[in-house]
């Protein structure tokens, strides 16, 4: 009828059953379709059973709803576990019940962690996961300078938790300074080049 694939009928009616008796073929069809794309509400008239004069015709109502095939966790994962490909699978869900920042995308799922611990089969939201914690808040870092003559450390403490690539702010043991710097790997961090004076 034109309506796409990746749509899903509803009944107005759940508890509708249609009988037919024991010596007929359990077959049905569907006449005098009526659908409204913009409310996406839609009537039909059910026959069964299908190609017999004397079968009943039962009107139903009821409503299209646009599906997404959305990636959902198989099992639980705590905090600090990083999703892998194995863990996930993939159901249908009523677009309308996703919210705007639900992950459709498997890609952007692999290789985070949960913020907090993610049950199976429920969509996951943008904010519930994150790239793995490279910098714990608290922990100790190595500062790194790059200059094009030189590469100086020196030791730091995170005072916020990063991951690759977050700017976080550190303090330098030594002078107590606390600056900003960029997670460059587990436990590493990367000064810029304007705030090269704290490695003294």
């Amino acid at each position: 009828r034109g309506v796409g694939a990746d749509m899903q009928a509803e009944l107005s009616n759940r508890l509708l059953r249609i009988h037919v008796a024991g010596d007929r073929t359990a077959t049905a069809a569907v006449e005098d379709v009526v659908y409204d794309p913009r409310t996406q509400r839609f009537t039909a008239v059910l026959v069964a059973p299908a190609d017999n004069p004397a079968a009943k015709r039962f009107r139903v109502t009821g409503r299209l709803h646009k599906m997404a095939e959305t990636p959902v966790l198989n099992r639980r994962i705590l905090p600090g576990e990083v999703i892998a490909s194995d863990d996930i699978t993939w159901i249908k869900t009523r677009s309308s019940r996703l919210q705007r920042n639900t992950i459709l995308a498997a890609e952007d799922l692999i290789g985070r962690e949960p913020r907090r611990g993610l049950r199976a089969g429920i969509p996951v939201r943008a904010s519930e996961v994150r790239r793995p914690v490279l910098v714990p808040k608290g922990g100790l870092v190595t500062l790194v300078l790059r200059m094009p003559s030189m590469v100086l450390t020196a030791q730091g403490r995170a005072l916020e938790a990063g991951s690759d690539g977050d700017v976080i702010r550190v303090t330098n043991t030594q002078s107590n300074t606390v600056i900003e710097a960029v997670v460059a790997g587990a436990g590493r961090v990367s000064i810029r080049l304007l705030d090269r004076i704290v490695m003294n």
